[in-house]
């Protein structure tokens, strides 16, 4: 039996990182797991989804009232809390980040595996994207802080001995800012879960995912606002929410139904003529899962969509952040519909949670033979 420790940065909404987490860990359920995490304010139907049963150590964050509303503040001492856990006597540790995962305390000795959804994206190439929407990030001390976390990040890429990479995308990322190689395994995207559906397709678009925002919402509603005729669907919440009440009072082709579970969220998709993704993402597993559902996407043309959406085929990726470019690709897809929901699933297959388990087992088995020159139990 592997003693694993399998490392995520905090447990709060299950979106597709903790996904990925989850089928981690279904890899190794015959295994002896203990997780680690900065906290975890999962729900129950949540923490019985993706963390099983398995024994959950948390940092000090974990008991600060309200921590989920307010932990991005806590930021500056994350790296200092994730080198607390100190990790020895284990066999494996497995890190999925977007954080500070890979940073956490532990025996070099250790085989030390990490699954990288992206390089902290706040720090790096991201950086001036999040200073233009955060008043705090514009502030001198924050300059100063971004610069010591950027020594800390790539210090703490060293002691990873092996990087998985959830793109091609992420994969230059990480030789970027960490000056490292990494090898790709796609995500996990349920396939068998998104399914094309028995109903007509109604006369929307929709919208879909965390109202924050990187995700560009608010564009999108703005590019609807001058397409009075079009119908847009929201579906999400999220911190950046709340401006939206008083944005489209005025916007009655516009429908925000806030937050819904996956079996009506899949409904939505069934039967909306395209979702819409305007987001810079490293590789965005929703719009796989809409494409299982056999629904073309309008994306934008960055990062990971430029591997999962096959351009006049399965959707249409538009060039730039702005009304004016989404608009166009909403005409040119009014003008050139794509309706073959077949071919529009059979690319989503590719990506099927099936083929990550399997990719990501293999690859764990040849790093431990690599590193201990044996094989695992």
């Amino acid at each position: 039996m592997v003693r694993l420790a399998f490392v995520h940065d905090w447990f709060k909404a299950n979106g597709g990182a903790e996904k990925v987490a989850g089928d981690i860990l279904d890899i190794y359920k015959n295994e002896d797991v203990t997780v680690y995490t900065l906290f975890n304010k999962f729900s129950p139907a949540d923490s019985e989804e993706i963390l099983k049963d398995n024994t959950i150590r948390t940092s000090l964050l974990q008991y600060i009232p309200f921590i989920d509303k307010f932990y991005r503040y806590t930021l500056p001492i994350m790296p200092w809390l994730m080198k607390q856990f100190r990790l020895k006597n284990y066999d494996l540790i497995i890190s999925t980040s977007h954080a500070v995962a890979k940073g956490i305390g532990a025996d070099p000795a250790i085989l030390n595996i990490c699954y990288c959804h992206s390089p902290m994206r706040y720090v790096w190439d991201m950086y001036d994207d999040y200073v233009a929407h955060h008043a705090i990030a514009r502030i001198f001390l924050y300059k100063w802080f971004i610069h010591y976390i950027r020594k800390w990040d790539f210090r703490t890429a060293a002691n990873v001995h092996y990087f998985i990479a959830n793109s091609e995308h992420v994969k230059k990322r990480i030789e970027n800012s960490y000056q490292r190689t990494a090898t790709v395994i796609y995500p996990p995207v349920r396939t068998g879960k998104f399914l094309i559906g028995s109903k007509p397709r109604e006369d929307y678009y929709l919208c879909l995912g965390r109202f924050v925002p990187y995700k560009k919402i608010d564009m999108i509603v703005r590019a609807f606002q001058q397409m009075p005729d079009k119908k847009l669907v929201l579906i999400g919440d999220g911190y950046g929410s709340k401006q939206f009440t008083e944005l489209l009072k005025t916007s009655p082709n516009i429908q925000w139904l806030g937050y819904k579970k996956d079996a009506e969220m899949i409904q939505y998709i069934q039967q909306a003529k395209a979702c819409i993704f305007a987001a810079k993402e490293d590789f965005g597993i929703l719009c796989v899962e809409v494409q299982a559902c056999g629904t073309p996407v309008l994306a934008l043309d960055y990062g990971g969509y430029q591997e999962t959406v096959i351009d006049g085929v399965t959707g249409y990726l538009f060039e730039d952040q702005t009304e004016e470019h989404l608009i166009a690709c909403v005409h040119k897809f009014e003008q050139q519909p794509l309706t073959d929901r077949e071919a529009i699933r059979m690319n989503s297959l590719r990506f099927s949670d099936t083929r990550f388990k399997q990719e990501m087992s293999e690859f764990v088995k040849k790093c431990y033979l690599d590193f201990y020159k044996k094989p695992m139990p």
